[in-house]
């Protein structure tokens, strides 16, 4: 039986830069067109607030891994090891999906009491810059609270056993080394 070698804070984050990578760049292009018309920029508004949620959602439920996680040989299983349904990745992604929720209400709010010629007009980096403009001490807080939850989960990682992140412990799941090399499956022993 080979060893079970938990993935470490190091892999999971560079396995999150890759996934944050591959959305922000169809964010990018999704968001680039969003001055050509209000039903542009409310799909942009929904896919940009969705998607992060929605890709973990998807792969992990689907596959045990997001292409991060895939890319570096890590694979999310339940507490036995075994695979899991879209329910317990549901759990897993369901913080991710409370941010998703208020993050639209506040843009779509913000897209609707806007005027949108003056937004068309603007820069790509304006644009976000206007709709933060409409209600800043709550994008503020939303970006505050979300880099807090991200800082705690990493936190949360360093003090469990199986570096579990707070999103594991309320799904039941750990991330493991698909293949772990022998070394490293021995150092960790």
């Amino acid at each position: 039986m080979k060893p079970i070698v938990y993935a470490n804070i190091w892999q999971r984050m560079m396995a999150n830069v890759i996934d944050g990578l591959i959305i922000l760049i169809l964010m990018l292009l999704i968001s680039s067109l969003s001055f050509v018309h209000i039903s542009f920029a409310f799909i942009a508004i929904i896919f940009s607030h969705f998607a992060y949620w929605y890709y973990g959602y998807y792969f992990n439920g689907k596959y045990g891994a997001t292409f991060g996680k895939h890319f570096l040989g890590l694979i999310v299983v339940n507490k036995d090891l075994g695979r899991f349904d879209f329910n317990t990745s549901f759990k897993r992604s369901s913080i991710d999906l409370g941010f998703a929720v208020f993050g639209a209400a506040f843009a779509l709010t913000a897209l609707f009491s806007m005027d949108f010629s003056h937004y068309a007009s603007l820069g790509f980096h304006q644009r976000e810059a206007y709709l933060a403009s409409f209600n800043p001490e709550v994008s503020a807080l939303c970006a505050q609270l979300f880099g807090y939850w991200l800082l705690s989960e990493f936190v949360v990682m360093m003090f469990t056993k199986r570096n579990q992140a707070a999103q594991d412990l309320l799904a039941g799941t750990v991330v493991i080394v698909k293949e772990p090399r022998k070394e490293l499956a021995s150092s960790n022993s």
